[in-house]
Order: C-alpha cells, then structure tokens, then sequence
C-alpha cells in the first residue's frame, strides 16, 4: 500500500500500489490528487534480516517473501519441529505504545486459535533478542489475489464470474468461522492467498485492530491535528464507512470490504477508482449476482448482509440460479386440451440468409435451412396469460398488478425463459429458435427491417422510448411482416428457445438449449435504438430475469 496525502484537506490515506502514478479525486474535499510512485520503506530494525539469519534459536531464515504496511515476511525453517514457516516481522513503529502492544498480543492469540482450510493458521508470536514482534505462520505456496488482479488488468482480462464466485464463497467460509471470535477488519486482495486448485485462504485475523487501538491512543496528544487531518489508520480503499468515521465496528464491517473486494474482481479496478456508487456494467453477469453484491457495500451496516453465511447463501443461490438453473421439463405441465393454430401463421420453410458480417454477435452470414413452422400472429399477451394462470395455478408475472404493464392486449412481460417455456408447453407449443424467428421477420427477401428496407418510425414500431411502455400488440400495423406477424420489431424482447452463443457453436451444434447461462432475445423492445430492430439484431439475458421489457411468442413444429 502506498500513503497518499491531500495538499488541500490534509487527508491522508493508504490505497493499493497497484494505483501508483494515477490522478483523482481526494474522498474527503474532491480536489485533484495523485498516487505517488513510491516503495515501502522499512525501518531499520525490520530491514536488517536477510536470508540465513538465525531468529532465536528456533527459527532460520530461507528466503524473502514480501512487505507490506505492516512488516515484513520470510520463508522460514522451524528447527524445532523440522518444518517450512513463515514468519512477519511487525514495523515497530506502528505499535509505538505498551497498549498497542499488549492489544497485538491479545489479537494475536486469538488469531492462533483460528483453524480453518480457508485461514493461514497462526502457530506462535514472540519477540525477537531486540524486542521485535513477530509471527510464525502456515507457509502456503501460492500468490496473492492482488497479483491476480494485476494479471487479468494487464492483460485487459476481465475474470470468469465463476472463479469470481468460487473465491468469494471461500473468503466468507472463512470468515463465517473466524466471527465467531474476532473481526478481520482489514479484508484486501493482498490478504487473500490463492492455492493451487483455486483454495483460497485468508490472513492477518484482527491484527489491523491493534494498529486501529494504537492511532486511537497516539493521537490523543495531537487531537486538533488528527480532526484536520481526518486520518485513517489501515486499507483505507476498502475500510467500511463506520471504520472511516471511528465508529464502532463489528462483523458487518468485513462485509463491506469483502463486497468490495468482489467488486474489484469484477470491474479490476480498485475501490477508488470504480467507487460503490457507480454501477458494474458486465453483460455476462447475472443482475441477482450484482444485487447480492450490491447489498454488501450498503453504506448503513443495518441494510447489508447481517453475517458472512447469509452473504455467502445469497451468493450462492444468486450464482446456481442464473447459471446453473434447473432445465425446462415439459413433462411438469399439463398441455390445454385445445392445441390450435387459431391466430398462427404457417411458414413453409426453405433456404434464407441469416446473419450479418458487419456485427460480430451477428456473423457469420450464412445461408441455412428451415423447416416448416406455425408462429403466433402477436406476442403472447396479458389476457391469454391470464387464462394460462387460471388453468395451471402459475406464478403471476412480476408486473402483474402494474397498471402500466396489465393491459389485455398488451403483450405479457415479466416472465422468465422457464416461464415463457411452461406457458409454451400448456398451450401445445414451444418457444422459437433464433432460425425460426429471424426466418419470420427477415423473409427470403432478406428485409432489414421486418416490414421491408424503409427506415423505422413510430408508426412501424414501438421503440426509442417513444411510448414509454409497451403497446397493444395490434397497434402497430405498419410495421407487421408480409405475411402479418405483428411486432417483430420493438416493443417487447421476445425470449427464443437457444441460447446465447457465438452462431458457429450454435450451427454445429455444440451448444445445444441448457448449455450457457444466457438465453437469445430477438426484436428489440419499447427502449431499443434503432440497431436493435433490425432483423439480425440479437441479445443475451440471462433465463432467470423478469423484466418489463421482455415478452415472448410461440410456434408449432408439425
């Protein structure tokens, strides 16, 4: 960490090396500042030891390992017991009082009480011949997530959502564990190591309290300077807002900085650059994922997560829910006796062109092959919903007493893919692949837009917010296809049955329905600009969202 100070207010803070040489604004008054490049200097009675040394007449020192904010660390060899430690020698002068000392010694011990697969266990403190503080820990083989981070950001990398997620739910494991005892009060990517087969473990239990005990007491004789100064002790970029202020600091202080610990992760860009008040925009993660997250670095302790377990049980339920949901089985619903074509329009199939070169999502352009289909003349609306609900007892969509968004012929919205899937099976009917839709709206023509080549407009379709809402589905006449299908075009999104992949994988069938977390919308929806109605236009949700701006409509494979 580096130490940075504000030439305006005086506030001084500590953020990651990782920024040094970068320009922003101070937290405190808003006034431009900038990370120095610099290095951690030790002081003299830490800085002596070097490979070779002999601590005590325990332990041998084998190899530098690194510094940091509060010491310095080496590979050691324990004589006593024949095995490979490591030992943190602790900067004297961040515990410059008896207090601070004995608080140390106090956290210390209970940190050696700590035993967990995700925890660095702590074997013994002691003191050097000349009084220097020092812990044998667990040697662990591995890197830091820091140095994870500054891979995947140098290399312009974002990290898979799901080694995200695998190294989340090990940080709070051990947390979950270790609150039972002691607040870590210092969760940063530079205290979480990562193992071989991605294990995690966490380091350095409640040491910062002693270093907090220790500010608390010195600057009792320079209170006027510390109030100016506002002086934060400690990983300021990732201190929960009641450690910033001194207020009193529990468990859901490790909750803040675990959340924004993941929120590095997933943006790979420290909390002073990506602050909590601005969204994480990642197509590929789910939005129950983000609000999980999201409510971790709530700034009142009261509205975060309450504990580390129900932090990680959210996660979790999040995650598997959006990416490992469970498949459609149409043999849950019971089909209406009434299958009908009543209100379809019948395609022959045949040969078309599909795709679009100019838009990676879009290519190839190909022509492919088809066969002959029945597809519902308009989305499936409110009031056919309604019976569907009446018949089968069904959840209600989400925005079903929305006023709004409840109209009759008004096309339904609120409905997951797996909702959209069970309406279809009910009626005797199934979803659309991304082939059969683009076939319909595009025509062996090759039509840009589905009524033909002219430009859109809001007498063609419902887009550019100009309603604000979805309409009727009859409403827009001008912008039906050739063959009469409605609404191809804005309004709602409507859900097809493949996923969201690259065309190559989906054309060769090595992404069959159930094998990506994200399914295909096509047509655009009330909201779209005019790129999305285009009849090559395609998106990706994820199958679990019920949002107000994706419908759906049905076919019949005879």
């Amino acid at each position: 960490m580096i130490s940075v100070l504000c030439s305006y207010c005086g506030l001084q803070i500590l953020v990651p090396s990782s920024i040094q040489g970068r320009e922003g604004q101070c937290l405190n008054c808003g006034n431009p500042i900038r990370v120095p490049s610099a290095k951690i200097s030790l002081p003299d009675t830490i800085a002596k030891y070097k490979p070779g040394d002999k601590i005590g007449e325990r332990y041998v020192l084998l190899s530098y390992i690194g510094k940091g904010g509060m010491g310095v660390v080496f590979a050691a060899e324990d004589t006593l017991v024949k095995e490979g430690v490591a030992l943190k020698f602790m900067r004297p002068d961040i515990l410059r009082t008896e207090k601070a000392r004995g608080m140390f010694l106090q956290e210390a011990q209970i940190a050696r009480r700590l035993r967990h697969e995700n925890i660095i266990a702590v074997h013994d403190v002691s003191l050097t011949g000349d009084g220097v503080l020092f812990l044998s820990m667990e040697y662990a083989k591995g890197s830091s997530l820091r140095e994870l981070l500054q891979r995947h950001r140098e290399q312009r990398y974002y990290m898979a959502p799901r080694l995200i997620v695998a190294i989340t739910l090990q940080i709070l494991d051990a947390l979950h564990y270790a609150h039972r005892l002691v607040v870590h009060r210092d969760i940063k990517p530079e205290n979480i190591m990562l193992m071989a087969n991605e294990q995690v473990k966490v380091l350095d239990f409640g040491l910062a309290k002693a270093v907090e005990e220790e500010d608390a007491v010195y600057d009792v004789s320079r209170q006027k300077e510390a109030i100016r100064r506002k002086q934060v002790i400690g990983t300021f970029a990732y201190a929960s807002p009641e450690q910033i202020y001194h207020r009193p600091v529990d468990l859901r202080a490790d909750i803040y900085s675990t959340g924004l610990v993941v929120r590095e992760m997933l943006t790979l860009r420290a909390p002073t650059e990506h602050p909590v008040e601005r969204e994480i925009t990642r197509e590929d993660i789910a939005p129950d994922v983000l609000a999980v997250i999201n409510k971790a670095v709530n700034a009142e302790k009261s509205e975060r997560w309450q504990s580390a377990l129900e932090f990680r049980e959210a996660l979790k339920s999040a995650y598997d829910n959006a990416y490992h949901p469970t498949s459609f089985s149409e043999n849950e619903v019971n089909a209406s006796s009434d299958r009908s074509t009543e209100g379809m329009v019948y395609f022959p199939g045949g040969a078309f062109l599909m795709g679009n070169n100019a838009v990676r999502e879009e290519a190839p352009e190909q022509e492919v092959y088809v066969d002959p289909f029945w597809m519902d003349r308009y989305p499936v609306t409110v009031f056919q919903y309604a019976r569907y609900l009446e018949e089968t007892g069904a959840q209600e969509p989400r925005f079903w007493h929305d006023g709004q968004l409840n109209g009759p012929e008004q096309p339904v919205v609120g409905v997951s893919w797996d909702e959209a899937m069970a309406y279809a099976a009910w009626a005797g009917k199934t979803l659309p692949t991304e082939m059969q839709w683009e076939f319909a709206a595009r025509g062996r023509e090759n039509r840009k837009f589905p009524w033909g080549n002219l430009p859109p407009d809001t007498t063609r379709c419902n887009y550019r917010k100009y309603l604000g809402m979805p309409s009727i589905v009859v409403m827009h006449e001008d912008g039906k296809t050739p063959d009469g299908l409605f609404d191809m075009a804005g309004n709602v999104y409507e859900w097809t049955l493949d996923p969201y992949v690259p065309y190559a994988q989906q054309r060769n069938g090595q992404a069959a329905p159930g094998t990506s977390p994200r399914k295909t919308v096509r047509g655009g929806c009330y909201e779209s600009e005019k790129e999305e109605v285009i009849t090559t236009a395609r998106k990706g949700f994820f199958q679990n969202v019920r949002q107000k701006n994706i419908g759906f409509r049905c076919v019949i494979n005879p």
